[in-house]
């Protein structure tokens, strides 16, 4: 069984749901990232040294699923990847992991070269990491 770390901006949360539901459906194991009750990036705690371990701990729980996980997935829905995503990318790419994408454009041809494949959907992502390519290798 292949397994695959999502990557998407929280404001897709409904959307990342979906499609791990998909890929969970084929019987793919999926990491996804933590969005049930995401803590905006303006909140505070009780000191600066606590607000700083909850979003590195956020950040770095997200990286040992990629690192654990096959494949890195980026939902890039309307072409959009914010800060956390692009983190996530460097990293995976950084970890030798094949990156492959909702859609071809992210916003910034900086994180787009970092693409391996195209799958819109999760019975493609489920064909292109069980060695049954449906499009072609972008690089």
């Amino acid at each position: 069984m292949r397994s695959v770390a999502l990557c998407a901006s929280k404001k897709h949360a409904r959307e990342v749901r979906e499609f791990a539901t998909g890929l969970r459906e084929l019987g793919v194991l999926t990491f996804e990232p933590n969005l049930s009750e995401p803590i905006p990036e303006i909140s505070k705690f009780s000191s600066s040294h606590v607000t700083n371990m909850v979003f590195k701990g956020i950040t770095l729980e997200h990286f040992e699923w990629i690192r654990r996980a096959d494949v890195c997935y980026v939902l890039n829905l309307d072409d959009y990847c914010g800060i956390s995503v692009t983190l996530e990318m460097g990293f995976a790419y950084a970890l030798g992991k094949l990156i492959i994408a909702f859609a071809k454009g992210t916003g910034d041809p900086c994180r787009d070269c970092l693409i391996d494949f195209i799958a819109p959907t999760p019975k493609e992502l489920f064909n292109l990491i069980n060695g049954s390519p449906t499009r072609q290798m972008l690089r």
